[in-house]
């Protein structure tokens, strides 16, 4: 039984249906799955979905996956593979959503002196804890609580022992202890792997996963209920037993909002994957979604008469649809979250700063004399307020019509004249008395050049626009384009010094110098013509460290496409190839890359640095007829995490299975990179490298189709000021 096969044709039509209509405002139901069970607990991935029915796991439409009739707690592997399940006092498993009934691991604990272990760190009260605690007393072990992390590269599980146990998910075996002063019945892991958060009775315990020691011990007002992380892991959302929603920033570990007015219990925290929204069920019978930038309820979606055990946001990361699963107590209910507004602030840095990044590059011709004149610490400054102005009011779009402006009060003793919107803030106009009466008519207003801003509430502001009032044709400016000071752009989370753009932009000239003396010597050796096109650049991508500082990592990409198919199969992997010795493209790009970071770029990669490098391999739609043989010269991979088009997946390649997918072959192409990288490039040898696997496959049959791209991201690089 392939379930995850089934699924994933359910969920595509489901998310087709999903983007053939205008999304309403806000949630909105899109299609509910019946079940003849009561469901107890569900969990997802983007396209596999799995739910508890009486200690029985089921996907849609009542498919059994694993008939045991005492599961209490599931998790998906995020990649959708399998998922983890929990049964009381007995050990762990790992079981197949592939196929029915198949379990793959057990988590066995095989030390010795666990019989001896009586002295406890801990005393628990009440029922549940004396029994834990009598349990433990007698050696026996109970898991309390589990999570995967992002990546779907670890999994995390809590006892009554007071452990934290790290496991790898190769062949799910421990990898670590952490003792904690109380056992954890709650786990959470941070996307950015750098956190694990435990919630302990009437505290969170969060542990720096590299290190695995005590980053920060939280107390809370109320028993830790449930957690969820963000998904870029500034911020961590606990609910608790005193019907309390506490959001805390992950650099700080302080709450940055509370909210205790929601009233009911609440549970089970899902942040929005932008994460502009939180949601949580209230009173398991309803599920209420707070706006994280005005601290506002922004829609309760009220299921009375239903059981509710949980919701959960999730994105499709190749249409960036935002969907949002649930379930009443006979039926699973996807919804349609694309209605509700964007974190446009986050779309809007973003923009502003790609825009800068490319305006602080030294422009082709541009003397060293000229370059200075034009990139200064003021003239940046205006450029980014420019910049941000422009996303803005291009975000904002006929916001004025939108919000049907109206006249508002008249002070006279200021000549200032109210204009109010339904949603934007409103703005004064200065008019002279006697023409106060010539806008009595909303219609015969005209709004022209309007420029937008947003507000710390992620809305938008008119910071400037012209009112003409079209029936004395007069024009009444309003003007509020504030300046930003240096001191306000430095305390911005993205902000990037100007001397550590300009190294920046002065490597990738040097890396461009790289790229063409490489070239150059492939050209006269007849490897490859002008039809391969390699492009290189460099980034400074702001962030931070586990310990909350702020640091600068340094992105530096390289990538190579043949633009004609003539020339593919002579300069470029064959059709069907992966051996990345046979592709001369390939085979260009290792050699910059080799030459660049073991040379002016090797200052960077001291002993132990962490690097994050990102493989994308790509191949065509060409179909593959039969079997390819693979001889394991890449390794062999079960399960594999990778990402196809951005979402999380699995795959499979060994000799014994061959290549029989696009998708396979073009993994092996990213294999091959990462072969070469380990075998040839020195300066990486001692740092701590951490590999992603990225695929795409083209709709469309051709060589041009068949390129690689590879990103390194240097953390750390730059020494903060």
């Amino acid at each position: 039984m392939n379930q995850k096969r089934f699924f994933k044709g359910v969920a595509f039509c489901l998310l087709a249906a999903l983007g053939c209509n205008e999304a309403a405002a806000q949630v909105e139901e899109k299609r509910s799955f019946p079940s003849k069970e009561k469901i107890t607990a569900f969990d997802n991935t983007t396209f596999c979905t799995a739910f508890l029915a009486d200690g029985t796991l089921l996907t849609l439409r009542d498919i059994p996956v694993v008939n045991l009739g005492d599961i209490d707690q599931i998790v998906f592997n995020p990649t959708g593979s399998s998922l983890a399940l929990m049964r009381g006092k007995k050990e762990i498993g790992i079981w197949s959503f592939r196929n029915q009934d198949k379990r793959l691991f057990e988590l066995k604990d095989k030390r010795k002196d666990l019989k001896k272990r009586q002295n406890l760190p801990f005393t628990l009260t009440g029922e549940a804890g004396a029994e834990l605690m009598k349990a433990a007393s007698k050696g026996d072990i109970v898991s309390l609580a589990m999570c995967y992390a992002a990546d779907a590269r670890t999994f995390v599980v809590s006892n009554s022992l007071g452990e934290v146990i790290i496991y790898d998910t190769k062949e799910y075996l421990p990898q670590a202890y952490i003792q904690g002063k109380a056992p954890a019945t709650a786990l959470t892991m941070s996307p950015n792997n750098y956190f694990i958060a435990a919630g302990t009775g009437k505290n969170v315990d969060i542990w720096n996963f590299q290190t695995k020691e005590l980053r920060k011990a939280i107390p809370t007002t109320g028993m830790v209920t449930g957690m969820d992380f963000s998904d870029d892991s500034a911020l961590l959302a606990v609910v608790t037993d005193d019907n309390r929603l506490t959001i805390y920033d992950t650099k700080t570990w302080e709450p940055v909002d509370a909210f205790d007015k929601i009233g009911g219990k609440l549970a089970n925290p899902s942040f929005h994957p932008e994460g502009k929204y939180v949601s949580v069920v209230k009173d398991g019978n309803a599920i209420v979604i707070v706006n994280l930038k005005n601290s506002a309820i922004e829609q309760t979606l009220d299921e009375a008469g239903q059981v509710v055990s949980g919701s959960k946001f999730f994105m499709d990361k190749q249409t960036s649809d935002v969907f949002m699963l649930s379930n009443r107590t006979h039926s699973l209910v996807f919804w349609d979250a694309n209605g509700l507004n964007p974190f446009f602030g986050k779309i809007m840095n973003k923009e502003v700063d790609a825009k800068m990044s490319e305006w602080v590059k030294m422009m082709e011709g541009e003397t060293l004399e000229d370059y200075a004149i034009r990139v200064n610490d003021e003239s940046r400054l205006k450029q980014q307020q420019l910049f941000a102005q422009e996303v803005a009011t291009e975000l904002a779009g006929d916001r004025i019509s939108i919000d049907n402006p109206f006249v508002g009060d008249y002070d006279a003793t200021n000549s200032m004249l109210n204009i109010g919107f339904n949603a934007m803030p409103s703005i004064a106009l200065e008019v002279p008395e006697g023409e106060v009466g010539d806008f009595k008519d909303n219609k015969n207003l005209k709004f022209e050049n309007a420029v937008y801003v947003l507000n710390d509430k992620d809305e938008f502001e008119l910071a400037y626009v012209e009112v003409r009032n079209e029936v004395t044709n007069k024009v009444y400016i309003f003007d509020n384009i504030g300046r930003l000071d240096v001191q306000a752009m430095e305390a911005d989370e993205n902000f990037v010094p100007l001397e550590v753009m300009q190294q920046a932009s002065r490597e990738e000239i040097q890396l461009k110098e790289i790229k063409e003396q490489v070239i150059e010597e492939k050209k006269q050796d007849k490897l490859i013509t002008d039809n391969t096109q390699i492009d290189v650049k460099t980034e400074v991508v702001p962030g931070v460290d586990a310990n909350g500082n702020k640091i600068y990592n340094y992105k530096v990409g390289y990538q190579y496409e043949v633009i004609n198919k003539a020339f593919s199969a002579k300069e470029d992997f064959p059709s069907g190839g992966y051996n990345i010795e046979r592709s001369n493209a390939a085979m260009s790009l290792m050699k910059i890359i080799k030459n660049a970071f073991e040379g002016d770029f090797a200052k960077y990669l001291a002993e132990g640095k962490q690097v994050k490098i990102i493989i994308t391999g790509s191949a065509d739609a060409s179909p593959i007829r039969g079997r390819i043989a693979y001889n394991g010269q890449y390794g062999e991979y079960t399960d594999e995490p990778y990402y196809k088009n951005g979402n999380l997946d699995n795959i499979t390649v060994t000799k014994a299975s061959g290549i029989t997918s696009n998708e396979q072959l073009a993994l092996m192409r990213a294999a091959g990179v990462k072969d070469y990288i380990e075998k040839n490039v020195t300066t990486l040898e001692n740092t701590q490298n951490n590999y992603e696997y990225h695929v795409e496959v083209a709709k469309e049959r051709g060589g041009e189709f068949r390129k690689i791209n590879v990103e390194f991201l240097i953390m750390d690089a730059f020494p903060v000021k």
